[in-house]
C-alpha cells in the first residue's frame, strides 16, 4: 500500500460525504414551487446515489480492510487510519463526520498499540478512544428508555481516561517519551469530564464529589511547578479555562445530576473565577463567548441560591434576545439551543402565565427554524443531543404548536424525504384501512369506540383520523439519530445499526410523554416487529395484544410500500415497480405482514388506488413540504 495514495482516496470520501450531507436538504433559495422542489430533491438523489457509490467502493477496499481485520498494521497503514480520523474530526470546534467510523478507527488504533507494546502508540490510541466515546456517548445518551448503549461507550471512555490519567503520576510523568504524550495526558486530565453521565449510579452526590475533586486535581496541575516544567509549551492557560469552564457546566440541564447546596456554591465560586481568568485573558474568550459567560453565572448563581427565579429566568431571555439566529458554528448553537431550554426547564407547565405561553411559542418556532437552515455538516450531532433533551420535556400550550407538529416540523426541518415518507406512509396506512374497513368490517371491534360490526360506518372518519396521525407519528423516533439517518453510502456497522433500531423504542417512549400522542406509542413501537412476531424489531414489542394491531397490520404493510416504491431519500436508487412491491409482500404473507392485509392487493381496484398514491399523492406530498419549509 502507498500512504500518499490511500490517505487521499480517503479524503475524497470525506469530501463526498460533505457533499451528500448538503444535498440531504437542499434550501429552497431560488425554488420558485413545490414541482421545482421536487425536481430539485430528486436531482439531488441521484447525485446522492452516485456519490454514496463510490464511498462504498472507497471504505471496502481502503478502510474496512485496515479496522476489520487482527492482522498487524503497517507503519504506513497506522499512519493513514491516523490521518483519516483527524480529518473526520475538529477536537477544538468538535465537530464531526461519521462517528461510527472514528470510533472503528479508534478501536483498532488502541488494540494494535498493545499488540505493539508501544507506549506512544497507546497514549495516542487511548486519546482517540477519549474523544470518539465521548462523541458515542453524546448520541446515544437520547436513546431513552435504553441507555445500554450511552453507558457502554461511557465506559470504554472512562475506562481510557483514567488510563491515561496514571500517566499523571510524577514518577509516570517523568518517563513519557515527548512532549505530545505528556500533552495528551494533561488534557485528559480536565477532559475526563466531559464522560460523566451517571444515571445508573444511586449516590449521586459522592459520584458528583469525585467529579469536582478530579477538576481540582487538573486545576492543581497547573499550578505545579513540576508539570509546567516537563510541559513549557504546553497551553496552560486554555488548561485552566477550559478546567474552569467544565467546572461551570456541571449544573447544565437545571442541574440534572443533582449538585449539593454546599457542592452549588462551590461551583458557583469557580464560574467567578472562569471570568475573571477570560477577563485577564481576553483572546481566550472567542472559546467562551460573554453570552455563554453569563449564561454560567445565572445558572451557577440560581442555584447557589444568590439569585431568584424570576431574575434568572429574565436573564435567560436576555441572553437569548441577543443571540445570532443564523451563526451555526458550535457556540453559537449552544446559545440559540441550550439557553431556551434552561428557560424551559424553570416552567411549571401547570400554571402558565400567558406571556410564558407566548414566549415558549416563540421559542419553539426558533429553534425549528434554525435546525432547518443549520448546515448538516459539523456540529450537527451535538445540536442533535440538545434538540432531543426539548423534546423530552416539550410543554404543550392550548391553541401553540402540539407536540406532533413540533416533530413534523422538526423531520422537514432535518430531512424532508423522511417528511415526505411519513406523508406517504398516513396517505397508504388511510387508504389500506378504508378498503379493510369495506370489507371485514369486524376486524375493527374494539376499535375507536367500535362494539360490533355495525358500529362501523358512524366510526369510520374517526377510525381514519385516528390511523393517520398514527402513522405520521411512526418515524418519530428517527429524529433522535437524524444524523445517523443522513448519513448514506456504506455498509452500517454493527454499532450503527444498533442505532438505527432503536428509533421505534425512542419514538414509543416520546410519544408516550403527551396526553395527545400517547395512543400512538404502540405504532411507533412496533411497525418493525413482524406479523408472526418471529423477526423485526424490537424484541420487546408486543404485537399479539394491543388493541389496534389491525392498524398496526396495516400501517406496516404500508410503510413497506411507500419505502419500496420511493426513488428519493429511501433507497437512493431506483425505487422496485408497485407490482414488484406487492409480490413480495404476499410471498411473505403470514410471516412479516398480515394475511388479511396482504390479500386485498390482489384486488384491481386497490391495486390502482395504490398506483395512484405512488405516482399523484406523493407528488401532492412534496408540494406539502415545499410550503412546510417555506414557513420556516
Amino acid at each position: 500500500m502507498h500512504n500518499e495514495t490511500d490517505i487521499d482516496i480517503l479524503k475524497q470520501y470525506i469530501d463526498r460525504t460533505k457533499q451528500i450531507l448538503d444535498l440531504s436538504s437542499p434550501q429552497l433559495d431560488g425554488i420558485k414551487n413545490a414541482e421545482e422542489y421536487r425536481h430539485v430533491l430528486t436531482e439531488s438523489f441521484t447525485k446522492i446515489g452516485q456519490l454514496a457509490q463510490k464511498n462504498n467502493a472507497v471504505l471496502n477496499r481502503h478502510f474496512y480492510p485496515l479496522v476489520d481485520n487482527s492482522a498487524k498494521l503497517t507503519s504506513d497503514e497506522i499512519q493513514t487510519l491516523r490521518e483519516f480520523s483527524a480529518s473526520l474530526i475538529d477536537t477544538t470546534s468538535m465537530e464531526n463526520l461519521d462517528l461510527p467510523l472514528i470510533h472503528m478507527q479508534a478501536q483498532r488504533m488502541l488494540s494494535e498499540a498493545r499488540e505493539r507494546k508501544d507506549q506512544r502508540e497507546i497514549i495516542l490510541a487511548l486519546d482517540s478512544m477519549v474523544i470518539s466515546a465521548y462523541m458515542m456517548l453524546n448520541l446515544t445518551l437520547r436513546l431513552y428508555p435504553d441507555c445500554d448503549l450511552c453507558f457502554r461507550y461511557r465506559d470504554i471512555g472512562l475506562s481510557a481516561a483514567r488510563e491515561l490519567l496514571t500517566y499523571l503520576e510524577k514518577e509516570r510523568f517523568l518517563a513519557l517519551p515527548d512532549n505530545e504524550c505528556r500533552e495528551l495526558v494533561l488534557i485528559n486530565s480536565r477532559y475526563i469530564r466531559a464522560l460523566f453521565e451517571w444515571e445508573d449510579q444511586p449516590d449521586k452526590e459522592s459520584v458528583n464529589a469525585q467529579d469536582i475533586a478530579l477538576m481540582r486535581r487538573a486545576l492543581e496541575v497547573a499550578d505545579d511547578p513540576f508539570y509546567r516544567a516537563l510541559a513549557p509549551d504546553y497551553k496552560w492557560d486554555i488548561h485552566v479555562f477550559r478546567t474552569l469552564q467544565y467546572l461551570s457546566d456541571f449544573t447544565e440541564y437545571h442541574n440534572r445530576h443533582g449538585f449539593s447546596a454546599a457542592q452549588l456554591k462551590e461551583i458557583a465560586g469557580y464560574t467567578r473565577r472562569l471570568i475573571s481568568f477570560l477577563e485577564e485573558h481576553p483572546e481566550l474568550e472567542e472559546g467562551c463567548p460573554r453570552q455563554e459567560q453569563t449564561l454560567y453565572l445565572l445558572r451557577n448563581t440560581y442555584f447557589a441560591g444568590e439569585i431568584s427565579l424570576a431574575e434568572y429566568r429574565e436573564g435567560l431571555l436576555s441572553v437569548f434576545s441577543e443571540r445570532d439566529a443564523k451563526d451555526y458554528t458550535a457556540r453559537s448553537m449552544f446559545i440559540n439551543f441550550i439557553v431556551p431550554y434552561e428557560y424551559i426547564l424553570t416552567l411549571d407547565k401547570r400554571s402558565l402565565s400567558g406571556d410564558e405561553m407566548k414566549k415558549l411559542g416563540e421559542i419553539y418556532a426558533c429553534m425549528a427554524q434554525y435546525a432547518y437552515h443549520m448546515p448538516k455538516t459539523g456540529v450537527l450531532s451535538f445540536m442533535v443531543t440538545f434538540l432531543s433533551d426539548v423534546l423530552k420535556h416539550y410543554i404543550e400550550v392550548p391553541g401553540g404548536v402540539s407536540f406532533e407538529d413540533m416533530c413534523l416540523k422538526l423531520i422537514a426541518a432535518m430531512h424532508p424525504p423522511t417528511y415526505v415518507h411519513t406523508l406517504s406512509v398516513a396517505d397508504f396506512t388511510v387508504f389500506l384501512t378504508a378498503h379493510l374497513l369495506k370489507r371485514e368490517p369486524e376486524r375493527f371491534i374494539g376499535i375507536c369506540g367500535v362494539n360490533q360490526a355495525s358500529d362501523v360506518p358512524e366510526k369510520r372518519t374517526a377510525i381514519l383520523d385516528f390511523v393517520y396521525h398514527a402513522a405520521l407519528m411512526h418515524d418519530i423516533g428517527k429524529l433522535l439519530i437524524i444524523e445517523t439517518i443522513i448519513t448514506y453510502g456504506r455498509q452500517l456497522p454493527k454499532e450503527e445499526l444498533a442505532l438505527i433500531k432503536t428509533h421505534p423504542v425512542t419514538g414509543a417512549s416520546l410519544l408516550k410523554r403527551y396526553p395527545g400522542t400517547a395512543r400512538y406509542a404502540d405504532f411507533a413501537l412496533g411497525h418493525h416487529k413482524w406479523f408472526n412476531g418471529a423477526g423485526g424489531y424490537p424484541e420487546s414489542a408486543d404485537i399479539e395484544h394491543p388493541e389496534n394491531r389491525v392498524l398496526l397490520s396495516l400501517l406496516t404493510a404500508a410503510d413497506c410500500l411507500d419505502a419500496a416504491t420511493d426513488s428519493v431519500g429511501r433507497s437512493y436508487k431506483k425505487g422496485k415497480t408497485l407490482d414488484e412491491c406487492i409480490a413480495e409482500l404476499l410471498a411473505e404473507s403470514g410471516t412479516r405482514y398480515a394475511p388479511y392485509v396482504v390479500e386485498m392487493l390482489n384486488d384491481p381496484a386497490i391495486r390502482g388506488g395504490l398506483e395512484r398514491l405512488v405516482n399523484v399523492n406523493r407528488q401532492e406530498n412534496y408540494r406539502k413540504t415545499f410550503v412546510t419549509l417555506k414557513e420556516l
